[in-house]
């Protein structure tokens, strides 16, 4: 059972709590107690390379119970390879991304055009969001056939530093290729971020429900996922290939640990320093290769089923996983 939270008077044989720890008053009754972290959410120096408020909210939900969490736990599990590199001391588990059900629907397939619904909100760069109709945003309501390659950048404020390092690049893009129109999910900040960047479309943030049904629904052609090399970035895991792979886009992504170990660089996805230039080129490169990028796609939506529940593999990975969890005491 995976959990955020769950109210103290509730008894569980087996707890695999994810992330947060707030709510939760653990003693001895209640092993085995698995914690799973996704992200480097037990260093309060990683938390200096975000966005204040977030790193405030990590601190107080996490952060600061490390010593607790880390001694209290029987074991520790974590998703990348740097994570169990740096918490190698107390021998953590790494666990692997496996898509499964919902994560793998691509509705989108089935569709002649590309709408976003009535829910999703436009910022405007002068003033409040707005909810203007689903015709009046460009780019994903574009069909495939009407010569568009859209761009996608979905991440959280988390991704602020990121975010300014990208802006002259799409900036440049746009520039070089019209038939370019960008995506990005934010509020009214990151409208203020891309707010020279021309055929733009700002989508409000939305919860990880509404956020799935949209890239289900949705088609993009590039994703680009750019991480400054800070401490939080490096803890990062590659979910970001999952999604785009799941909204029809080839991902280019930043060189480091979230990625290398993950993306075949110019197979299924680009892996690139964080050189503007060099990122102009290979995105410039993309939008004018439709071939490459039905090439690339392809090779990405293999590497999602390899590491789906449609993998053999992966099935024999989630029985072992599942007999594991079974024979803690």
């Amino acid at each position: 059972m995976t959990l955020n939270y769950f109210p103290i008077n509730l008894r569980f044989d087996k707890i695999i709590c994810s992330r947060y720890l707030t709510k939760i008053n653990l003693t001895s009754e209640y092993k085995p107690f698995i914690y799973f972290m996704d992200d480097d959410l037990l260093d309060w120096r990683s938390l200096f390379s975000i966005p204040l408020p977030f790193a405030f909210r990590l601190w107080r939900k996490v952060t600061s119970r490390r010593k607790w969490t880390l001694y209290s736990c029987s074991e520790l599990w974590v998703s990348t390879p740097y994570l169990a590199k740096k918490y190698a001391a107390w021998s953590p588990r790494l666990i692997r991304p496996v898509a499964s059900g919902p994560l793998l629907e691509r509705n989108w397939l089935s569709s002649k055009d590309f709408e976003i619904g009535p829910s999703f909100q436009r910022h405007s760069l002068q003033s409040s969001p707005l909810k203007p109709s689903p015709r009046s945003l460009i780019g994903p309501t574009q069909s495939c056939s009407s010569g568009v390659v859209r761009i996608c950048y979905h991440g959280t404020w988390s991704h602020r530093d990121d975010m300014k390092w990208f802006a002259p690049i799409i900036c440049q893009i746009q520039r070089l290729c019209p038939e370019v129109h960008f995506e990005v999910i934010g509020d009214a900040r990151v409208a203020r971020i891309f707010k020279k960047v021309p055929r733009i479309t700002v989508l409000d943030t939305m919860p990880w429900p509404d956020y799935l049904s949209y890239t289900q629904d949705n088609r993009f052609d590039i994703g680009v996922a750019p991480l400054l090399d800070t401490l939080f970035n490096r803890g990062r895991g590659p979910i970001k290939f999952f999604d785009y792979a799941r909204c029809g886009a080839i991902g280019v992504y930043s060189s480091g640990p979230a990625f290398e170990s993950f993306v075949a660089d110019g197979v299924d996805g680009f892996v690139l320093k964080n050189d503007q230039q060099l990122w102009v080129d290979t995105l410039v490169k993309l939008v004018r290769s439709p071939e490459l990028r039905a090439t690339m796609y392809e090779a990405a939506w293999q590497k999602v089923l390899a590491n789906s529940t449609e993998s053999p593999e992966i099935q024999a990975y989630l029985y072992e996983l599942r007999e594991h969890i079974k024979s803690l005491e």
